[in-house]
Order: C-alpha cells, then structure tokens, then sequence
C-alpha cells in the first residue's frame, strides 16, 4: 500500500494531485455507501423486533397491521413539508 502511494507521488505535479483527490473521492464514496447499508440493516432489525414484540403481547394480526401502518405512515415525509 505504501508503495502504491509512493507511485501516485511519483507521477508528474498536477497529475498525481488528480489522481490522489479520485482515489480519496472513491474511497469516501465506498465507506458512505457501507455507512448507508449499516443503517438500513439496523433498522430492519429495529422493525422486526418492534413486530416481534407486538406478537409476543398476543395481538392480533389485524391490529400489528394497523399499527405498523400508522407508523409506517408517520415516518414517511409529507409533500408539503418539502418547501
């Protein structure tokens, strides 16, 4: 790795600046991405034990629907809270 960095230094002035400031881009992109996929799978997890306890307090289907629904519906932005 070092001897990769070492090359990209290497590389004439305003070229290897290009290419360090694609690399770091690139690699930022890669660890949001991952960050993004860490989240969505927390919350999943979040939902399925929310669901889980709903069940285990002996509720009925029709009212785990109910409930999820609404609040599925609160946490979804409105249009006219865009402006």
């Amino acid at each position: 790795m070092i001897e990769l960095f070492k090359s990209i230094i290497d590389i004439q002035t305003p070229f290897n600046m290009i290419v360090l400031v694609t690399l770091f881009g690139c690699a930022a992109g890669v660890l949001g991405a991952i960050a993004k996929e860490i989240r969505k799978y927390g919350c999943h997890r979040q939902d399925i034990a929310f669901k889980q306890e709903l069940v285990d307090r002996g509720l009925g289907a029709e009212e785990i629907e109910r409930i999820v629904g609404a609040r599925s519906r609160a946490g979804v932005k409105q249009p006219s809270d865009e402006h």
